[in-house]
């Protein structure tokens, strides 16, 4: 290593960029994903409002990157800017673990030849290993802002360390201004960025005192103040002191006047302390306003918002919004120091208030998981610190077993039924062991600055655990939170190899050989191997499925049609296609769970969005806002009655509007008020139900229940509806059957309103059609039906290169039901080869050995092919799913015996030692045996679900004529269960199970 060290360490940090650039750019998605980037691509491209708190500095990036991109490319441009984000990152962490080694052993031109070796290879190492991890990878390549703040969050500590080694030069507080104003553009992307205030304070502190209790206290102080100061003082009070202001003055004087005002006291406290030479005072109000410019990024929220884009959350066009956008007040903020918890006494959420309360949420799903737990300090260590994070971190750095929800960490030395998961990862702890390595080694050589990591490791991990406070089910993973804890994980997993070639050095005398050796082990126990398990489940090049389920979901339905959905992974997509790509904008996307806020309600009734109309509703703007008064349950018209909901049809109307053909500003969509904009035609015919008005009932007449509340003191039972049920029903009764009105396929039962009876499937949505027919889950034209599949896009579905998460993987066996009900609607027509086409058809787009989907889903598949005589496709799919049916049989019985034992065993200790037992031991054992028996009944139904599974099977060889195959499973079966499971052994028991099953041939 001749060249000097400036050259070398330019060379090793563009290594480390290239070769996490090339990675990303490798395995990057060439369009939107599912979850919230959807909404930052469709928000950024057309500077919109997203979800608050928002990321106004994100959207600008974003807004840079794509606009000189082609609609079809603008995701992926956006994309490219995580990715290459992310590099950024993966390039200041090689630099900053040089940096650190510094530290302690000097200037590296210094240095001996292996002590550069364990300089520029440690870096490498911890920087490569963090660019393949799986959360870092996850986050890298999709259109988020956990990517950018992290930039900010290695941009922050890399500066500070710069500042350490010029810390006693002149004018070095311009570091310390920069990293200020690093922070405040940081707001605007995320708040995580935030806590790496604690690193840094601890920096300065360490450079510029000698550690004793008494300065170290007050320098931590001085950080939480910081800290404070930002967040929220500055963020959300500085705003709300805006409001008051005006308020004060009668609104004389506004926000524009308390923004005037507050820049001239500042410059005027600058100039009077540069003057008076107090120079810790101006380099404080310096920095404070260099984090206002940062944070004035937030004024692109409050200005866009006036313009009412199509996208506008919350609607923050008012200082009084907009307050609310930045505290996120439509989520909630879950009790942190002080509030109610559950209380294993009462099974239910106590009404005394304690402290630190983890157990929080008085949702009934969430209080049954609470009972698991002795005590809040238990639910906290064994849930939030445990399974959402201490599992995540070990994903990153042990092993992880696969990408099923809540899949547990694995380090490879057991066996694993996931072994064929592209999730299932083993690291057989080796980067883990470096980092712990390092960890060790840099508090040896350099204490100091090896707990200001420590610091950084804990701020960004279980400090976010214990802010976050989580609830159980979370409805996805959350590891890409604590990315910033991993990243300085990442720092050690670097100073392990550092140290690893130090020891060599001290035992070896020098041998640069085995130094090299030792850097090849680290870099192949690190980032290749690492690298060389992650690459498959972060290999997102080949997927399409959320823009292609946009894309179908929006053109399933009719012209300017109202479909509601249910959440982000419904909505956001089609958000993407309409507003970035310009996919059906006469179709109104309506969010079912944000149809519980005034703001929504009334952004749906009173604006256009592109060629789409208002929506129908007939409440006024002040008949809204009060609709969350209900909930207080004083009135009578607060509660619901269960009964018949009745909806007229009024044929005269709808034949002059879908028979009369007339297109233009003549048609009248909703009401006379409303009318189709003048640059788009479209015959209202299209908007017909493709049915003679006159075969429409006269009414719609359902039985509606509503959701129940409870009983009053006299024991009748009481109902409520929510926000968006009242508004569902309104918007049907104002509508007149006039637009087309959906539900995607995706919206949960208890939003259908019991409307079932008059859905008809129509590709990805159920259409809402006044005609009541007999079907269990609405009827199938299969004319219409076919019109719309064929209008679908699948996208690489059928490369079995592509790889496919759990959450993609439901969603594209959700087709598979739809091509079955198509299959069906012929077979009723008896069309068997129609039906069979349809079959063929749908297996072909989406096969079963490229996306296996649920074994349920593929053997209902096999099944219906079955009863079309397609027999050898059939038995194909009966072979894929007979030994995992099985297998999970078998595993199934296994833990019922297990949880049963336990049972016996618990009961067996209160029988004999009963009396002994304390109280609370006695109640915890209870519990215990309560939690086991309901774990047992739930594993009882698992059983017995497999079990008729089974029978599927045995039924698709006894139609097969394969009688023999189909009895052998009798004595598998038994052999399985032990004989305590009843199962068919003739052909005509298995017959009337399938009977009994509602599957009959």
């Amino acid at each position: 290593m001749q060249k000097d060290h400036k050259t070398l360490n330019k060379i090793f940090a563009a290594v480390a960029f290239l070769t996490a650039f090339v990675l990303y750019l490798l395995t990057l998605p060439p369009t939107t994903s599912f979850w919230d980037p959807a909404e930052r691509i469709a928000t950024a491209w057309g500077l919109q409002i997203p979800h608050p708190p928002g990321p106004p500095f994100y959207l600008l990036l974003g807004r840079l990157f794509s606009m000189f991109a082609n609609p079809e490319s603008v995701a992926y441009s956006i994309n490219v800017m995580s990715a290459l984000a992310s590099s950024i990152t993966v390039m200041l962490l090689y630099l900053i673990i040089v940096r650190l080694v510094r530290e302690w052993k000097g200037h590296p031109d210094s240095l001996s030849t292996i002590d550069k070796i364990g300089l520029y290879g440690g870096g490498l190492v911890g920087a490569l290993a963090f660019a393949v991890s799986d959360s870092h990878w996850f986050t890298s390549i999709e259109a988020e802002t956990y990517a950018l703040s992290l930039t900010f969050t290695a941009l922050v500590v890399w500066l500070i360390l710069k500042w350490s080694e010029n810390h006693d030069r002149p004018r070095n507080e311009r570091w310390l201004l920069l990293i200020i104003y690093v922070f405040g553009l940081a707001f605007g992307v995320h708040l995580l960025s935030l806590l790496v205030i604690f690193f840094a304070g601890l920096i300065i502190y360490f450079k510029k005192y000698e550690f004793e209790l008494k300065s170290f206290l007050i320098a931590g102080a001085c950080s939480v103040a910081a800290f404070f100061t930002i967040y929220p003082i500055t963020m959300i009070y500085l705003p709300s002191a805006a409001e008051a202001f005006e308020e004060f003055t009668g609104g004389l004087l506004g926000v524009t006047a308390f923004i005037v005002l507050l820049l001239g006291m500042l410059s005027y406290g600058i100039y009077y302390t540069h003057k008076k030479k107090m120079r810790l005072a101006n380099i404080v109000l310096i920095g404070y306003v260099l984090i206002l410019i940062g944070y004035s990024s937030f004024s692109l929220i409050y200005i866009r918002s006036q313009v009412d884009p199509a996208i506008d959350q919350n609607s923050p066009d008012t200082i009084e919004n907009f307050i609310s956008y930045l505290k996120r007040e439509q989520y909630g903020q879950p009790p942190l120091f002080t509030g109610n918890s559950f209380d294993n006494e009462i099974g239910s959420i106590s009404q005394e208030e304690k402290l630190l309360p983890r157990r929080h949420s008085s949702d009934p799903r969430h209080m049954q998981k609470y009972a698991e737990y002795d005590s809040d300090w238990h639910f906290f260590w064994s849930y939030q610190v445990g399974h959402m994070y201490t599992r995540y971190f070990n994903w990153n750095f042990i092993g992880r077993d696969s990408d099923i929800q809540d899949a547990p960490w694995t380090a490879g030395f057991s066996s694993s039924d996931n072994e064929d998961n592209p999730a299932h990862n083993n690291f057989f702890f080796l980067p883990f062991l470096l980092g712990l390595l390092g960890m060790l080694y840099h508090f040896q050589k350099d204490w100091k600055r090896a707990f200001s990591v420590l610091v950084l490791f804990i701020a960004t991990g279980l400090a976010i655990v214990f802010y976050l406070n989580q609830t159980p089910f979370q409805p996805r993973e959350r590891d890409y939170s604590y990315t910033g804890s991993f990243f300085a994980f990442s720092i050690w997993i670097g100073l392990g190899t550092t140290g690893l070639i130090e020891l060599i050095k001290d035992y070896l005398k020098q041998n640069k050989f085995i130094a090299y050796a030792a850097l090849a082990f680290c870099l192949a126990a690190g980032p290749l191997l690492i690298g060389s398990q992650t690459y498959d489940n972060n290999d997102r090049s080949l997927r399409y499925v959320a823009s292609d389920y946009a894309y179908n979901l929006l053109n399933s339905t009719a012209p300017y049609s109202i479909i509601f959905t249910n959440g982000d992974n419904d909505t956001f997509p089609l958000w993407y296609l309409q507003e970035v790509e310009g996919v059906r904008t006469d179709v109104r996307v309506v969010n079912l769970s944000l149809l519980n806020t005034p703001w929504y309600i009334k952004q749906m009734k009173n604006k256009w969005n592109h060629n789409s109309p208002p929506v129908p509703i007939s409440l006024t703007d002040d008949e809204v806002d009060s609709l969350e008064d209900k909930f207080q349950f004083q009135r009578p018209q607060d509660f619901h009655t269960p009964g018949d909901i009745v909806i007229p049809v009024d044929k005269e109307l709808l034949r002059q509007k879908h028979e009369g053909g007339n297109t233009g500003t003549e048609a009248s969509i909703n009401n006379p008020e409303i009318t189709i904009s003048n640059e788009v035609e479209v015959s209202t015919t299209d908007m017909g139900f493709e049915i003679p008005v006159e075969e429409l009932d006269d009414e719609v007449r359902w039985d509606f229940e509503g959701s129940f509340l409870g009983q009053d003191r006299q024991g009748n039972e009481l109902y409520y509806t929510r926000i968006q049920d009242d508004i569902v029903l309104d918007i049907l009764k104002t509508n007149q059957w006039v637009r087309p009105v959906y539900f995607a396929i995706t919206v949960s039962q208890d939003s259908q309103l019991d409307l079932q009876n008059y859905f008809r499937l129509e590709g990805k949505a159920f259409r809402v059609v006044p005609q009541e027919h007999d079907g269990n889950y609405g009827t199938v034209d299969p004319e219409i039906h076919a019109e719309r599949l064929n209008s679908f896009r699948f996208r690489e579905t059928d490369n079995e290169d592509a790889y496919f998460d759990e959450n993609i993987r439901r969603m594209l066996d959700n087709y598979r039901n739809i091509f079955n009900r198509q299959a069906s609607a012929y077979a009723d027509l008896n069309q068997p080869d129609s039906a069979a086409y349809w079959m063929r058809w749908g297996e072909d787009k989406i096969p079963f050995h490229v996306v296996e989907g649920n074994i349920g889903s593929m053997l209902n598949y096999a099944f219906k092919y079955s009863q079309l005589d397609e027999t050898e496709r059939a038995l194909n799919l009966t072979e894929l799913a007979y030994p995992k049916l099985t297998q999970s049989l078998t595993k199934n019985m296994e833990r019922v015996d297990e949880i049963e034992n336990q049972i016996n065993s618990r009961q067996n200790e209160l029988d004999e030692r009963g009396r002994e037992l304390s109280a609370d031991r006695r109640r915890s054992m209870q519990n215990e045996m309560s939690r086991l028996a309901d774990n047992r009944q739930d594993l009882i139904r698992d059983v017995s679900y497999d079990s008729s599974l089974l029978m599927v099977i045995q039924r698709i060889y006894f139609v097969s004529d394969m009688e023999e195959q189909a009895m052998d499973m009798v004595g598998q079966v038994e052999s399985i269960t032990g004989g305590r499971l009843p199962f068919p052994g003739s052909e005509e028991e298995n017959e009337n199970h399938i009977d009994r099953m509602g599957m009959g041939l």
